[in-house]
């Protein structure tokens, strides 16, 4: 029933992305369809993300926005618009975020579990202003930056891109469906690096392969969409009110539960401020005082 529920909700979002805005036509549906596509994208594989790497790092506020791997991957945009890469345009984000992910990787055994999101905002921080630099040095326009740094689902407009989408979705598929696999050896790690091994896993390894997973997909979003953050955080936690909290379905619905948010949140910032803002920033108005709501939560779970 609860399952029921999250499809449901899912459902409800879709026609909400497609019906719901002040202007209404053929074109405009089609239109919308094709942000559908990406929307249902950007929001699963940020999500199962988000699920995946709350559970590797033990941190309830880990996701690819928050560790610094969108940061990367922005900046590898900025880089192949300045240089004109003759390249698809996810191989330079994923160039720059696989670095963020390496580091992640070498401090996550060497730091407490709740420092790692403190030096991923600092390289998300860092790399995003790099890639503000870049833009403006490529002559890019103003727009172009912003839907770079806080994403949006009007990049695509005929059905030309139709294609591009196809690649976007399945490929958020397919490697959201590689973690779905490893989705025993990945609730290990919430246990712990010491009690993972005692129960024969190694742990370094599920940390590698699940980080780069992770960053191929978080690289491939956000070099056509642009950054999104907080729906990774926010989507693995409404979860847990639905009482799902582990396993194959925890990871599933968790993105299913994403990509709900994201058409959301895209379908009423349009029809409430009568324009296209950015889906990113929406997300930002929701999920800040979601992730400062967790922060008490924790730090009164503590005292």
């Amino acid at each position: 029933m609860r399952a029921w529920a999250i499809i449901f909700l899912l459902l409800l979002s879709a026609l909400s992305e497609i019906f719901l805005g002040r202007v209404f036509s053929p074109d405009i549906i089609f239109f919308r369809v094709l942000r559908l596509i990406l929307g249902f994208s950007a929001g699963f594989g940020l999500s199962v993300v988000g699920a995946v790497l709350q559970r590797v790092y033990r941190n309830p506020i880990a996701d690819g926005y928050i560790l610094g791997i969108s940061g990367g991957a922005v900046l590898g945009v900025a880089l192949s618009e300045l240089f004109k890469l003759n390249l698809p345009i996810y191989l330079p984000s994923l160039l720059f975020s696989l670095p963020v992910s390496a580091i992640i990787i070498f401090l996550s055994s060497r730091v407490e579990p709740w420092i790692l999101p403190v030096i991923g905002v600092g390289l998300g921080t860092f790399f995003s202003s790099l890639a503000v630099m870049f833009f403006i040095l490529a002559g890019i326009e103003s727009s172009r930056t912003l839907y770079a740094l806080w994403g949006s689902l009007g990049r695509f407009f005929s059905p030309s891109d139709l294609p591009i989408l196809l690649f976007i979705l399945i490929s958020t598929l397919i490697l959201s469906l590689v973690l779905f696999l490893k989705n025993r050896d990945i609730d290990v790690m919430a246990l712990g690096e010491l009690e993972a091994l005692c129960l024969g896993y190694d742990p370094k390894r599920i940390t590698v392969f699940s980080t780069v997973v992770s960053s191929l997909l978080v690289s491939i979003i956000t070099s056509y969409v642009g950054i999104i953050g907080f729906v990774g955080i926010m989507a693995p936690h409404i979860l847990g009110v639905f009482g799902i909290r582990e396993g194959f379905r925890f990871y599933l619905f968790s993105g299913i539960m994403g990509a709900s948010l994201v058409l959301l949140a895209d379908s009423f910032g349009r029809l409430i401020f009568g324009i296209d803002p950015p889906v990113g920033v929406i997300m930002g108005i929701m999920g800040a005082p979601f992730l400062v709501y967790l922060l008490l939560r924790k730090v009164n779970s503590t005292l």
